[in-house]
């Protein structure tokens, strides 16, 4: 029987992720710049763009926040005080290695079990 790296099998299971709908529930501090909305063929401020600019960035810098947040609680060998975005990286794809190669296995038992 295969055995998983020491580092995925001395972790806890898996952790089903949070709801992720919503980036700012999950940061009771967050605070975004409001986007400037205004009526048809009314044109921005250059004010009102750089407000909607700064925006769009925070807006992306938050998703990409919670996707690294979903990797630490889906990946065992990850915890939540590991922040390093390679580290979290690296080791995502070496679980995800680790799965593919399980699921080869258990593949060639089930075709196995079949003859």
């Amino acid at each position: 029987m295969h055995h998983p790296p020491p580092s995925v099998a001395a972790t806890p299971g898996f952790i089903p992720p949070e709801d992720s709908r919503d980036p700012d529930a999950r940061r009771p501090g967050s605070s975004r710049t409001p986007r400037v909305v205004k009526k048809k063929g009314e044109l921005l401020t250059e004010d009102e763009k750089k407000a909607n600019h700064i925006a769009s960035e925070q807006k992306r810098r938050q998703n990409i926040r919670v996707g690294y947040d979903q990797l630490i609680q889906i990946v065992p060998t990850l915890t939540p005080s590991q922040r390093s975005e390679a580290l979290i990286l690296q080791k995502t794809v070496e679980y995800i290695r680790y799965l593919l190669m399980e699921r080869e296995i258990l593949e060639s038992q089930v075709k196995e079990a079949g003859h």
